[in-house]
């Protein structure tokens, strides 16, 4: 396993050695699963599949949303005309917990979090906690599977995306149309 410093507060210096020991978790991604996106007082659910070897991906939510990336053409369904890019630029918020060094929240150039905390949770998992760069009040947090390298979870300020199940690729069927059971209580935690 990659070397965490467990337990201990982190200094902003720290980042760039937390984000190598988080990649070294992951592998090239070929699976299908189903999360769900808590925001603004609703919950919204949605499936995916990814082939990172392959460079493709569908994201597909509960309300008839549509997005993928194949050929190195994106397209979100009618929000934007369809246009060339890169396999990682334009991925979801959502997709990138598949791949968590990609969420802005590492204080890179472009995030505005670093991470001030790394813990065991669970019997698996890691537990991130990030703190704002300019308000160390302001926090988020982030659950990785160490096994993996995929985060199951991460909550902000007025969201949390939680991934519900992994699963193998052959388990997407692209020509099924989507069913979502209703969420009637907190989503379950498997760390």
């Amino acid at each position: 396993m990659a070397a965490f410093k467990f337990d201990t507060v982190l200094s902003r210096q720290d980042t760039a050695e937390v984000v190598a020991a988080v990649e070294s978790l992951g592998t090239k991604r070929r699976l299908s699963g189903r999360g769900v996106y808590q925001g603004g007082g609703k919950g919204r659910q949605f499936r995916f599949a990814v082939d990172e070897a392959e460079q493709w991906w569908v994201l597909e939510y509960e309300d008839g949303r549509r997005g993928t990336y194949r050929d190195g053409i994106v397209d979100f369904g009618g929000r934007d005309e369809p246009h060339e890019a890169d396999f990682f630029r334009p991925l979801p918020q959502t997709l990138q917990l598949l791949w968590p060094t990609r969420i802005l929240t590492w204080a890179n150039p472009h995030g505005s979090f670093y991470p001030v905390l790394v813990q065991h949770v669970g019997r698996r998992s890691l537990l991130f906690t990030f703190e704002h760069i300019d308000d160390p009040a302001f926090r988020q947090t982030l659950v990785v599977d160490q096994e993996t390298g995929i985060a199951k979870r991460l909550i902000g300020y007025d969201y949390g995306i939680i991934l519900t199940s992994i699963d193998s690729l052959s388990a997407w069927s692209p020509t099924e149309n989507p069913t979502f059971e209703a969420i009637t209580g907190p989503v379950p935690t498997n760390y």
